[in-house]
């Protein structure tokens, strides 16, 4: 699933996962509750021809056809997963499906794993509920539904802007009424 059309090019733009053909082993990340029924079946018939290289990792329970799946808690678990699995090559590569603050948290675990951005592959998949990166106290804020939000960090009233920051797996939040104090829109839910 790609997420809504931006002229913003920091903006991911997000293709469906399939089995790298250059790659000798191969990983499948999955966050359980954002997948369906359709999705699953889907990536469960794209990864088949790769199974006897192929390791399925799902925070949370999921199942994937034939596909065996090894069910971790959270991702301090995927955490460990990567680090004793490594070290890995250049032939390597990390699909990950979820909702776009888990793909980004994975991608990070993934650097620090050892793994470059060329060898990840990444999918969006549920809820378009975005992470915010403040631009003033640098604080992230979780979950947001709505184009403004408080800031979890400093309080101040953000505009949720469209430009990603794949440093920080996040959407950028400025201060929404910073030219005109206290002038501030109604509240949107743009992000479900």
């Amino acid at each position: 699933m790609t997420n809504a059309a931006s002229d913003i090019k920091s903006r991911p733009v997000y293709q469906p996962l399939r089995p790298d053909a250059t790659a000798v082993r191969h990983w499948l990340v999955l966050e359980a509750a954002a997948q369906n029924a359709e999705g699953c079946q889907a990536l469960a018939e794209a990864f088949a021809p790769v199974a006897g290289a192929l390791q399925v990792w799902s925070v949370g329970a999921l199942a994937l056809g034939r596909l065996p799946v090894s069910v971790l808690a959270d991702t301090p678990a995927l955490a460990d997963a990567l680090a004793q699995t490594g070290p890995f090559r250049v032939h390597d590569r990390l699909y990950v499906q979820g909702t776009e603050p888990f793909i980004w948290s994975v991608a990070a675990l993934a650097r620090a794993a050892g793994l470059a951005p060329e060898q990840l592959r990444l999918a969006h998949a549920g809820s378009l509920r975005r992470r915010v990166w403040c631009t003033h106290c640098h604080g992230v804020t979780e979950g947001v539904t709505t184009h403004t939000v408080p800031c979890a960090g400093c309080g101040r009233h953000l505009l949720v802007r469209d430009h990603f920051s794949r440093r920080h797996g996040a959407f950028m939040g400025v201060m929404v009424d910073a030219e005109a104090p206290g002038q501030r829109p109604a509240v949107q839910e743009v992000f479900p």
